[in-house]
């Protein structure tokens, strides 16, 4: 809720310019800033400080972006992210660019050096990295002054608030930050509402409908009016890759895309798909192809979306912020009686889960099968908890094997960038300090940002991380080995000797190697036990078998389909 300075009254009297950037971040929710202190940002970070807020300086820019987008994700408020000029800025572009691909509410502030010209070369700590950060970002500024500055973030905040945009990029020279201002603060317009009659119209004609619950719906967030709606309609809720994450209410009716035979039923008799914050791309096959096949002539559409760019192919399309729609939809639809094979399709559903655990378990316990990791994992982490994603291999095993119901799921969806779940989960612990959280990772993945293990001890935050350790990019080398043979492996292992457990000591967290399979449930159980009670991080080594790992990746045709032209 907007401040009562923000109804279009300017402050009665001049004031620093990072007073006004801190209050419009406050008016919109925001109390969490990110980033490594620089002296053109030091009145910033004191500022913000002394006024309670959650600043934290990670060890690197891309991972201060990452854990911004974490806090963000949790909230559903805007995080701040502050990077200096230069190399700063060079090393948060890949946490701008994977904001707007996930859909991440983060305010990015980046410096420059004062009147530097195109012209003008040799300059220390200085690149024209804007129209590079413009490109990657969703919105971009430039300010050289204070009014500037406090109107670009105004716009910027407002443009959140109003679901038009996600990951937003200001440009700052350092007198942008200095002296006093005055400023007439205004009140976000928020969109009307759209005409929502044509949908209505087809969801009264369809016989199977269908939710597609996309990445969208969590970032709004709108967990609450897709219950309502799904609950209204009586229908499944079929997840994107994106948005695994699990609405309270739904547990029964929610069904993976493309990693169960049972969601490929559901798919297959659907004959109208409401289609919530997700583009229909390859992950999805494009809305056409694979799943979508059987049926697809008949099959209607009707899509909702805050980027009218996402909307196109749908025969009925409605722009708008699923924070604002999706509540009205559910509002105006009357009550269906259930669809007559939902009670088959979820019983079912819960059969083929029971029959994975059972063949995970049916692996030898040592060395340890990946899908032993990730059922194990699953079945003990505590109600509540965070779940982050990180790896290629490690991603795999656990869209295929999931388990459980998490609220909250983190993971790079749309970009596939790795390195994301360590800063990630950070800043959502953060967001959510009573949360334990898990971090299931595979060893490369970790190594992006692993310092940041040192940021969560000294944050003291309740993390457990389970590492399946191989000692190889295990993707890459299942890959190699299947399009080159068995020994086409050039550059894609490393160092056997390193133990994750012992760096994590060394970063002030405490660390076990685990080698044998029976030993996962209770050394999972004991590190969430001491997570907890401790407030200190929990890494586990596990040793999982690395030819497992590389060549027998479930579900390897699903992924590979997402390559498919």
């Amino acid at each position: 809720m907007l401040s009562p300075f923000c109804l279009g009254e300017a402050k009665p009297a001049p004031m620093l310019v990072t007073d006004h950037l801190l209050d419009l971040c406050e008016a919109h929710g925001c109390k969490a800033l990110f980033g490594i202190p620089d002296p053109q940002f030091f009145a910033l970070f004191d500022a913000a400080h002394a006024r309670g807020w959650q600043v934290v300086a990670p060890h690197h820019e891309a991972a201060g972006g990452f854990m911004a987008e974490g806090w963000a994700r949790i909230t559903g408020k805007p995080a701040l992210c502050v990077a200096s000029l230069g190399p700063g800025m060079a090393n948060l572009a890949p946490a701008v660019a994977h904001a707007r691909a996930e859909g991440g509410k983060v305010l990015f502030l980046g410096g420059r050096r004062a009147g530097m010209s195109k012209a003008q070369t040799g300059r220390f700590q200085h690149a024209e990295h804007f129209p590079a950060m413009a490109q990657h970002a969703g919105w971009s500024a430039q300010a050289s002054n204070g009014v500037g500055a406090v109107a670009a973030v105004e716009a910027a905040l407002h443009g959140m608030a109003c679901g038009q945009i996600c990951a937003a990029f200001i440009e700052l020279e350092p007198q942008a930050l200095a002296g006093e201002v005055i400023w007439p603060y205004g009140a976000p317009v928020q969109a009307g509402m759209p005409d929502l009659a044509p949908a209505l119209a087809l969801i009264a004609q369809a016989q199977s409908p269908i939710i597609l619950a996309g990445h969208g719906v969590h970032t709004a967030p709108a967990g609450e009016a897709l219950r309502d709606l799904a609950q209204k309609l009586a229908c499944p809720v079929v997840q994107t890759p994106s948005a695994m994450a699990v609405v309270e209410g739904l547990e029964s009716v929610s069904f993976p895309y493309g990693f169960s035979p049972v969601t490929r039923a559901v798919v297959e008799a659907s004959d109208l798909v409401i289609a919530l914050g997700t583009q229909l791309g390859d992950q999805l096959h494009f809305g056409q192809n694979r799943h979508w096949k059987a049926g697809r002539e008949a099959r209607r559409w009707i899509r909702i979306d805050r980027d009218p760019a996402m909307l196109t192919g749908a025969d009925v399309a409605v722009p708008g912020d699923l924070a604002q729609v999706l509540p009205a939809l559910a509002q105006a639809c009357p009550q269906r009686q259930a669809q007559p094979q939902l009670a088959q399709w979820s019983t079912a559903h819960a059969t083929h889960r029971a029959d994975q655990v059972a063949a995970a378990r049916a692996f030898p316990a040592q060395p340890i099968h990946p899908a032993r990791l990730v059922v194990e994992a699953c079945q003990v982490m505590p109600d509540g908890t965070i779940l982050a994603r990180d790896g290629g291999a490690s991603v795999l095993f656990q869209l295929a094997y999931a388990q459980g119901a998490p609220r909250d799921v983190l993971w790079s969806q749309n970009s596939g960038h790795l390195g994301t779940g360590l800063p990630m989960a950070i800043g959502a612990m953060l967001a959510a300090p009573d949360r334990p959280a898990l971090l299931l990772t595979g060893d490369s993945a970790l190594l992006f940002h692993l310092a940041e293990l040192e940021t969560a001890a000294r944050l003291g935050l309740p993390l457990v991380v389970a590492v399946a350790v191989d000692h190889q990019w295990g993707l890459e080398v299942g890959m190699s080995r299947l399009n080159l043979g068995p020994s086409a492996e050039a550059g894609l292992g490393w160092s056997r000797a390193t133990r994750f457990d012992l760096l994590a000591q060394g970063f002030g967290c405490d660390g076990t190697y685990v080698d044998d399979a029976d030993a996962l449930a209770p050394a999972l159980r004991a590190a969430f036990t001491a997570a907890l009670a401790k407030r200190r991080p929990q890494v586990l080594h596990v040793a999982i078998d690395p030819k497992a790992n590389a060549e027998n990746m479930p579900a390897l045709g699903e992924f590979a389909s997402w390559f498919a032209a």
